[in-house]
């Protein structure tokens, strides 16, 4: 029989004896004002085995479900990357997935990949990924729209961000390799505190140090010179307190240094970005004393490391000429002095032209036997027989020199004569890195004085400049018996080479050797013709030329 009525309050356990129930037994229960909870339940009739079911709202609307996500916590570095997660469920296919932050915003991954049923694997950008959204929600969406969602699931442990860009850090000019100071920071965003620095990989350049401060990590020192442009490249690790660290490569470039040298006046022009260079400036050599005199002074020498210029700017270059000996001829002994070097300049550097050496005084002319002032002084002249003293140095002007001249120029005096009555070997010139030697009562007349060996003009090779001209020999077999004549050696460094005549002979007079060109080397001096009878007089060979100066600049 069909059951048309339920008396109400009749139901009893397992009955129903009462009236039959009414539309107003179940008027009083409320419509659920939304959807169904997930774990609400609903009765549905089983045609089949003609029962009455009950079934959960997810499997009655086939819901996806959402069962995990890998990994729960995630590193976001210095933001740069990707993150890859795998969620785990069912009713996955033709779903898709997203995350949601702490806002409610949905969050798209940028890419995903529907492995199975049971699973999705989605890649998203670190920087689509703040701390400032955490803790994230897991959300899967069926094709039907209905989805299921697993909340406060993915927390970003945020490792430190550096604010210095990766990559070139600078390029360092040789003359700027001193002083340097380069620093790479980072900040930890979640604590604030400082990060630890270390050097993870690669190299500084040689010279540097590298020290982990509450700034950052900070490259410091003076790098080493190289010998063509040298790029360091490095990686520096940032780690917090938490230990989360991110890497990051940087590099800092070394310029070799660039070589110019001045072997005439100009001018240098500043590049932009050099503030200092190193620069060597040398006069020109002075001449020999003429007739066996002495040895001419080399010119002043200046070196100045470091020397501060102005970027862009431009620097007035001088270099000076050697001083040239004079030439006398004719039957009577009158020879003339020769001129001294001619002053380098760069900038307010001043590198004083050598002295000329002595002349030869015979005692029946009028002769200077004193060697003359200049960068280096020129040596003392032989007094030939007359009542003449012996001829000295003259005053090496390069130390006396204010200002940087002074403290970085060099220059020695030239030799003397050993004795009054020591005629005809004269001494030799003085160097920028040594006196002139003495002549003396032999045949031999005194060397010129050493110069000086820098790498300049270009980084390796050790070159000597400024050495002081030899003296000039006369040595009759009357004056010396048995002794054979020998002039001065020039001093290394460009000075010439002093001539000689050994016996008693007829013939020409030797010139003396020039100073090298370009190296500021005093001139060797010459010696002359013998007479060819009595009274007929002496002819001096032609003069000998100091070396010509110059200037190095490198930078």
């Amino acid at each position: 029989m069909a059951i048309s009525k339920i008396k109400k309050n009749s139901l009893t356990t397992g009955i129903i004896d009462e009236e039959l129930v009414t539309a107003d037994v179940i008027n009083e229960q409320t419509e659920l004002s939304g959807g169904a909870a997930s774990n609400d339940t609903i009765l549905v009739y089983d045609t089949s085995a003609s029962v009455l079911k009950k079934v959960t709202q997810t499997n009655f609307l086939n819901f996806p479900t959402v069962s995990s996500v890998s990994p729960t916590n995630v590193l976001s570095g210095d933001g740069t990357g990707n993150h890859t997660f795998v969620i785990t469920g069912s009713g996955f296919t033709g779903a898709t997935a997203s995350l949601v932050n702490a806002s409610g915003s949905t969050v798209s991954f940028a890419s995903q990949t529907v492995d199975s049923d049971t699973q999705i694997t989605g890649v998203i950008a670190k920087s689509s990924l703040p701390g400032s959204g955490e803790p994230y929600d897991v959300k899967v969406t069926a094709a039907s729209g209905l989805a299921s969602t697993l909340e406060n699931q993915i927390n970003v442990d945020q490792s430190p961000v550096f604010s210095t860009a990766a990559g070139s850090l600078g390029t360092v000019a040789n003359g700027a390799r001193s002083g340097l100071s380069f620093t790479v920071a980072a900040a930890d965003p979640e604590s604030g505190g400082d990060p630890v620095y270390t050097l993870e990989s690669g190299s500084i350049p040689a010279g540097l140090s590298f020290a982990s401060t509450s700034s950052g990590a900070v490259i410091s020192g003076t790098a080493d010179a190289v010998g063509s442009n040298t790029t360091s490249t490095f990686t520096i690790r940032a780690k917090d307190a938490a230990s989360n660290t991110s890497d990051r490569e940087f590099s800092i470039t070394v310029s070799a240094p660039t070589y110019q040298s001045f072997t005439s006046s100009g001018t240098f022009s500043v590049p932009s970005g050099v503030s200092s260079v190193d620069v060597l400036v040398v006069a020109g050599g002075g001449a020999a004393g003429p007739e066996h005199g002495g040895g001419g002074g080399a010119g002043g020498l200046i070196y100045r490391p470091g020397f501060t210029v102005t970027p862009g700017g431009t620097i007035t270059v001088t270099v000076g000429d050697g001083g040239v000996s004079s030439a006398s001829t004719g039957p009577a002994d009158n020879p003339q002095p020769g001129w001294t070097g001619q002053d380098s300049v760069f900038g307010t550097l001043t590198a004083k032209g050598g002295g000329s050496g002595g002349n030869y005084h015979p005692g029946n002319s009028p002769g200077t036997v004193q060697g003359d002032p200049g960068g280096s002084a020129g040596g003392g002249a032989a007094p030939g027989s007359g009542p003449v003293p012996s001829g000295g140095p003259g005053t090496a002007l390069q130390p006396t020199q204010p200002g940087e001249s002074g403290n970085y120029g060099f220059g020695n005096v030239g030799g003397a004569i050993a004795a009054v009555n020591a005629p005809y070997s004269s001494a030799g010139g003085g160097g920028a890195g040594g006196v002139g030697a003495d002549g003396g009562a032999s045949a031999r007349a005194g060397n010129g004085g050493i110069g000086k060996a820098y790498t300049i003009a270009d980084g390796t090779t050790s070159v000597y400049y400024a050495g002081g001209g030899g003296g000039g020999n006369y040595g009759p077999e009357g004056n010396y018996p048995g002794t054979a004549s020998q002039g001065g050696v020039g001093g290394q460094g460009g000075g010439g080479d002093g001539n000689s005549l050994a016996n008693d002979q007829s013939g020409p007079g030797q010139s003396g050797q020039n100073g090298t060109a370009n190296r500021g080397g005093g001139a060797g001096s010459p010696t002359r013709w013998q007479e060819t009878q009595p009274g007929s007089g002496h002819t001096q060979a032609g003069g000998t030329i100091g070396g010509k100066g110059i200037v190095i600049v490198t930078y």
